[in-house]
């Protein structure tokens, strides 16, 4: 169970149009059963998931006088639908909305109730395969271009099962670790790249994609002449 400061301020806000006014009264003045798990404002792991889009939580609380029957009053925060769960004991397993935020109470015989405690069920987890480190396509490295070539274009491939690449950073140089030449690159080329007859020059390619995974190239040569 993880706190977040920002979840407080998004439960609260759609809490208050999802809890009814009364409720919230009634409540201040019947407290008596307290509340255990989900923790109030709280991004929820725990659950036993059950599909992509549900999974199972065990809600517990104590009550000293025992006010059994219990009534959890369930509501989904998105919806603003409200769901009643008898239990005779001080836990029930409910099945919820994964990725989607709740607030509960728990009423017993002979007006006993619980604070209003509001929690986020967490969704799934988002998954994304790391590109694969691009490869050289020209020059191909070890090779040597035309003595009389002032300028190069660099081009290489890369690939990714996701299909979420979104730009590449060039390191180019004389040196064998190059140094960034170019960053945010949309396109797999890289054109009219200055270079000298005689030199041997270095190169080597960042992947990135949409949610930041990155791979690195092995580190490309070339000759010039």
């Amino acid at each position: 169970m993880k706190k977040s400061g920002f979840l407080v301020f998004l439960l609260l806000s759609i809490q208050s149009c999802g809890v009814d006014s009364d409720v919230l009264e009634y409540s201040k003045d019947q407290i008596n059963i307290t509340l255990i798990f989900p923790e109030d404002d709280s991004e929820c792991t725990e659950g036993i998931i059950v599909s992509d889009t549900q999974s199972e939580l065990v809600f517990e609380w104590s009550d000293a006088n025992d006010n059994s029957p219990y009534i959890v009053h369930l509501t989904n925060l998105v919806s603003s639908q409200t769901e009643l769960i008898e239990s005779n004991d001080t836990e029930v397993a409910i099945i919820l909305d994964r990725g989607v935020a709740y607030s509960w109470y728990v009423t017993g015989k002979i007006n006993s109730s619980s604070e209003i405690w509001s929690f986020y069920n967490e969704g799934p987890s988002l998954e994304s395969t790391i590109p694969y480190p691009a490869i050289a396509i020209s020059p191909v490295s070890g090779a040597s271009i035309s003595q009389t070539s002032t300028t190069v274009n660099l081009i290489w491939k890369s690939e990714d099962p996701d299909n979420d690449i979104v730009s590449y950073d060039l390191f180019f140089g004389e040196a064998k670790d190059p140094q960034l030449y170019g960053t945010d690159v949309t396109d797999t080329r890289f054109n009219d790249i200055p270079v000298e007859a005689g030199k041997t020059y270095y190169w080597k390619i960042i992947t990135k994609d949409s949610i930041s995974n990155k791979s690195t190239s092995e580190v490309f040569t070339f000759s010039v002449g």
